[in-house]
Parts: C-alpha cells; structure tokens; sequence
C-alpha cells in the first residue's frame, strides 16, 4: 500500500519546487488547500468551534514575508475545540492511505486512472500538515494536552 503513494509524494516534492513561484503553486496546490480549509471547516463546526468565513485564495501574509494559501476563521475558538479545528488537516494523511488502501486491495494493476489519482493526491501530501498559525492556535487546549501528558505518564513510567 505504501508503495502506492510512492509516485504522489515524488510529485509533491516537485510542486514543493514551484513554491517560489506562487500562482503556479497556488494552482498545482489548490485540491490540497481545498481538502486542507475544509478539514478545518468540518471539525471546527463539529467541535462548535463555529466557522464564520473559508477563503481558498492565496494573499500575502500579514507581515509581508510569505503568503497564505487559504484560510478558516472561527467564532468560538476555545480550550476544548481549538487542538480539534486546529489540527484538523492531519486528518488528510489517513485520507491518503484509504485511497490508497482502496487501489491496491485485492490486487493492483496499472491503469490510466492512477495517474490522475496520483496527481490529486501529490498535493495532499503537502497540505495535510497544520501550518505555524494552525499549531499555535492550538496551544488553546493546553488543558488537553496537559491532561494527555499526565495520563501518558502514568500509563508508560512505573509508579512506586
């Protein structure tokens, strides 16, 4: 199964290569940004985190150094749903493996229908990681993750 998805990540080193060049990569990337804003906007709005606004076109940042590919911005950000709505995009990576799962199960065989597969899922690879704002968005849920830590604790290191 992994072998599958050999070719889309070839590919998404490649788009990785356009990035300097941002209406191309904005446009080679644009089913990853869709997939991306749009992880946010179904777990933002399960987790009431409350999406107001989705934008899928890229703008500069705001200090002026690079640019955004797309956005989701959120009315009810809190402690509880803000690692959830955050991280959200991390949710494309088993995205991945399902259709990749789905290709390969039973036996595979090369056909026309993999080059069109591979080239929507090349730019999954690069978009299915949270970006900087989305991590530090998500240190809302400190809580969460101070609890996820303590339980770990206690699960992996003997206690007298």
């Amino acid at each position: 199964m992994l072998t599958y998805l050999v070719p889309p990540a070839i590919a998404a080193l490649m788009l990785r290569s356009l990035s300097g060049r941002i209406a191309v990569f904005a446009l080679a990337t644009l089913t990853g940004t869709m997939v991306h804003e749009l992880l946010h906007a179904i777990v933002g709005t399960l987790t009431g985190a409350r999406p107001i606004s989705m934008s899928l076109f890229p703008r500069r940042s705001a200090d002026g150094r690079g640019y955004v590919m797309g956005s989701v911005t959120f009315e009810n950000l809190t402690w509880y749903n803000a690692a959830p709505a955050c991280l959200a995009p991390l949710l494309g990576l088993p995205l991945l493996a399902f259709v990749a799962w789905l290709r390969v199960n039973g036996g595979w065989h090369f056909e026309a229908l993999d080059i069109l597969l591979w080239a929507l899922l090349a730019p999954q690879f690069l978009t299915c990681w949270p970006s900087s704002t989305d991590l530090r968005l998500s240190l809302l849920s400190w809580p969460i993750y101070l609890a996820a830590g303590a339980i770990a604790w206690f699960v992996w290191f003997p206690h007298p």
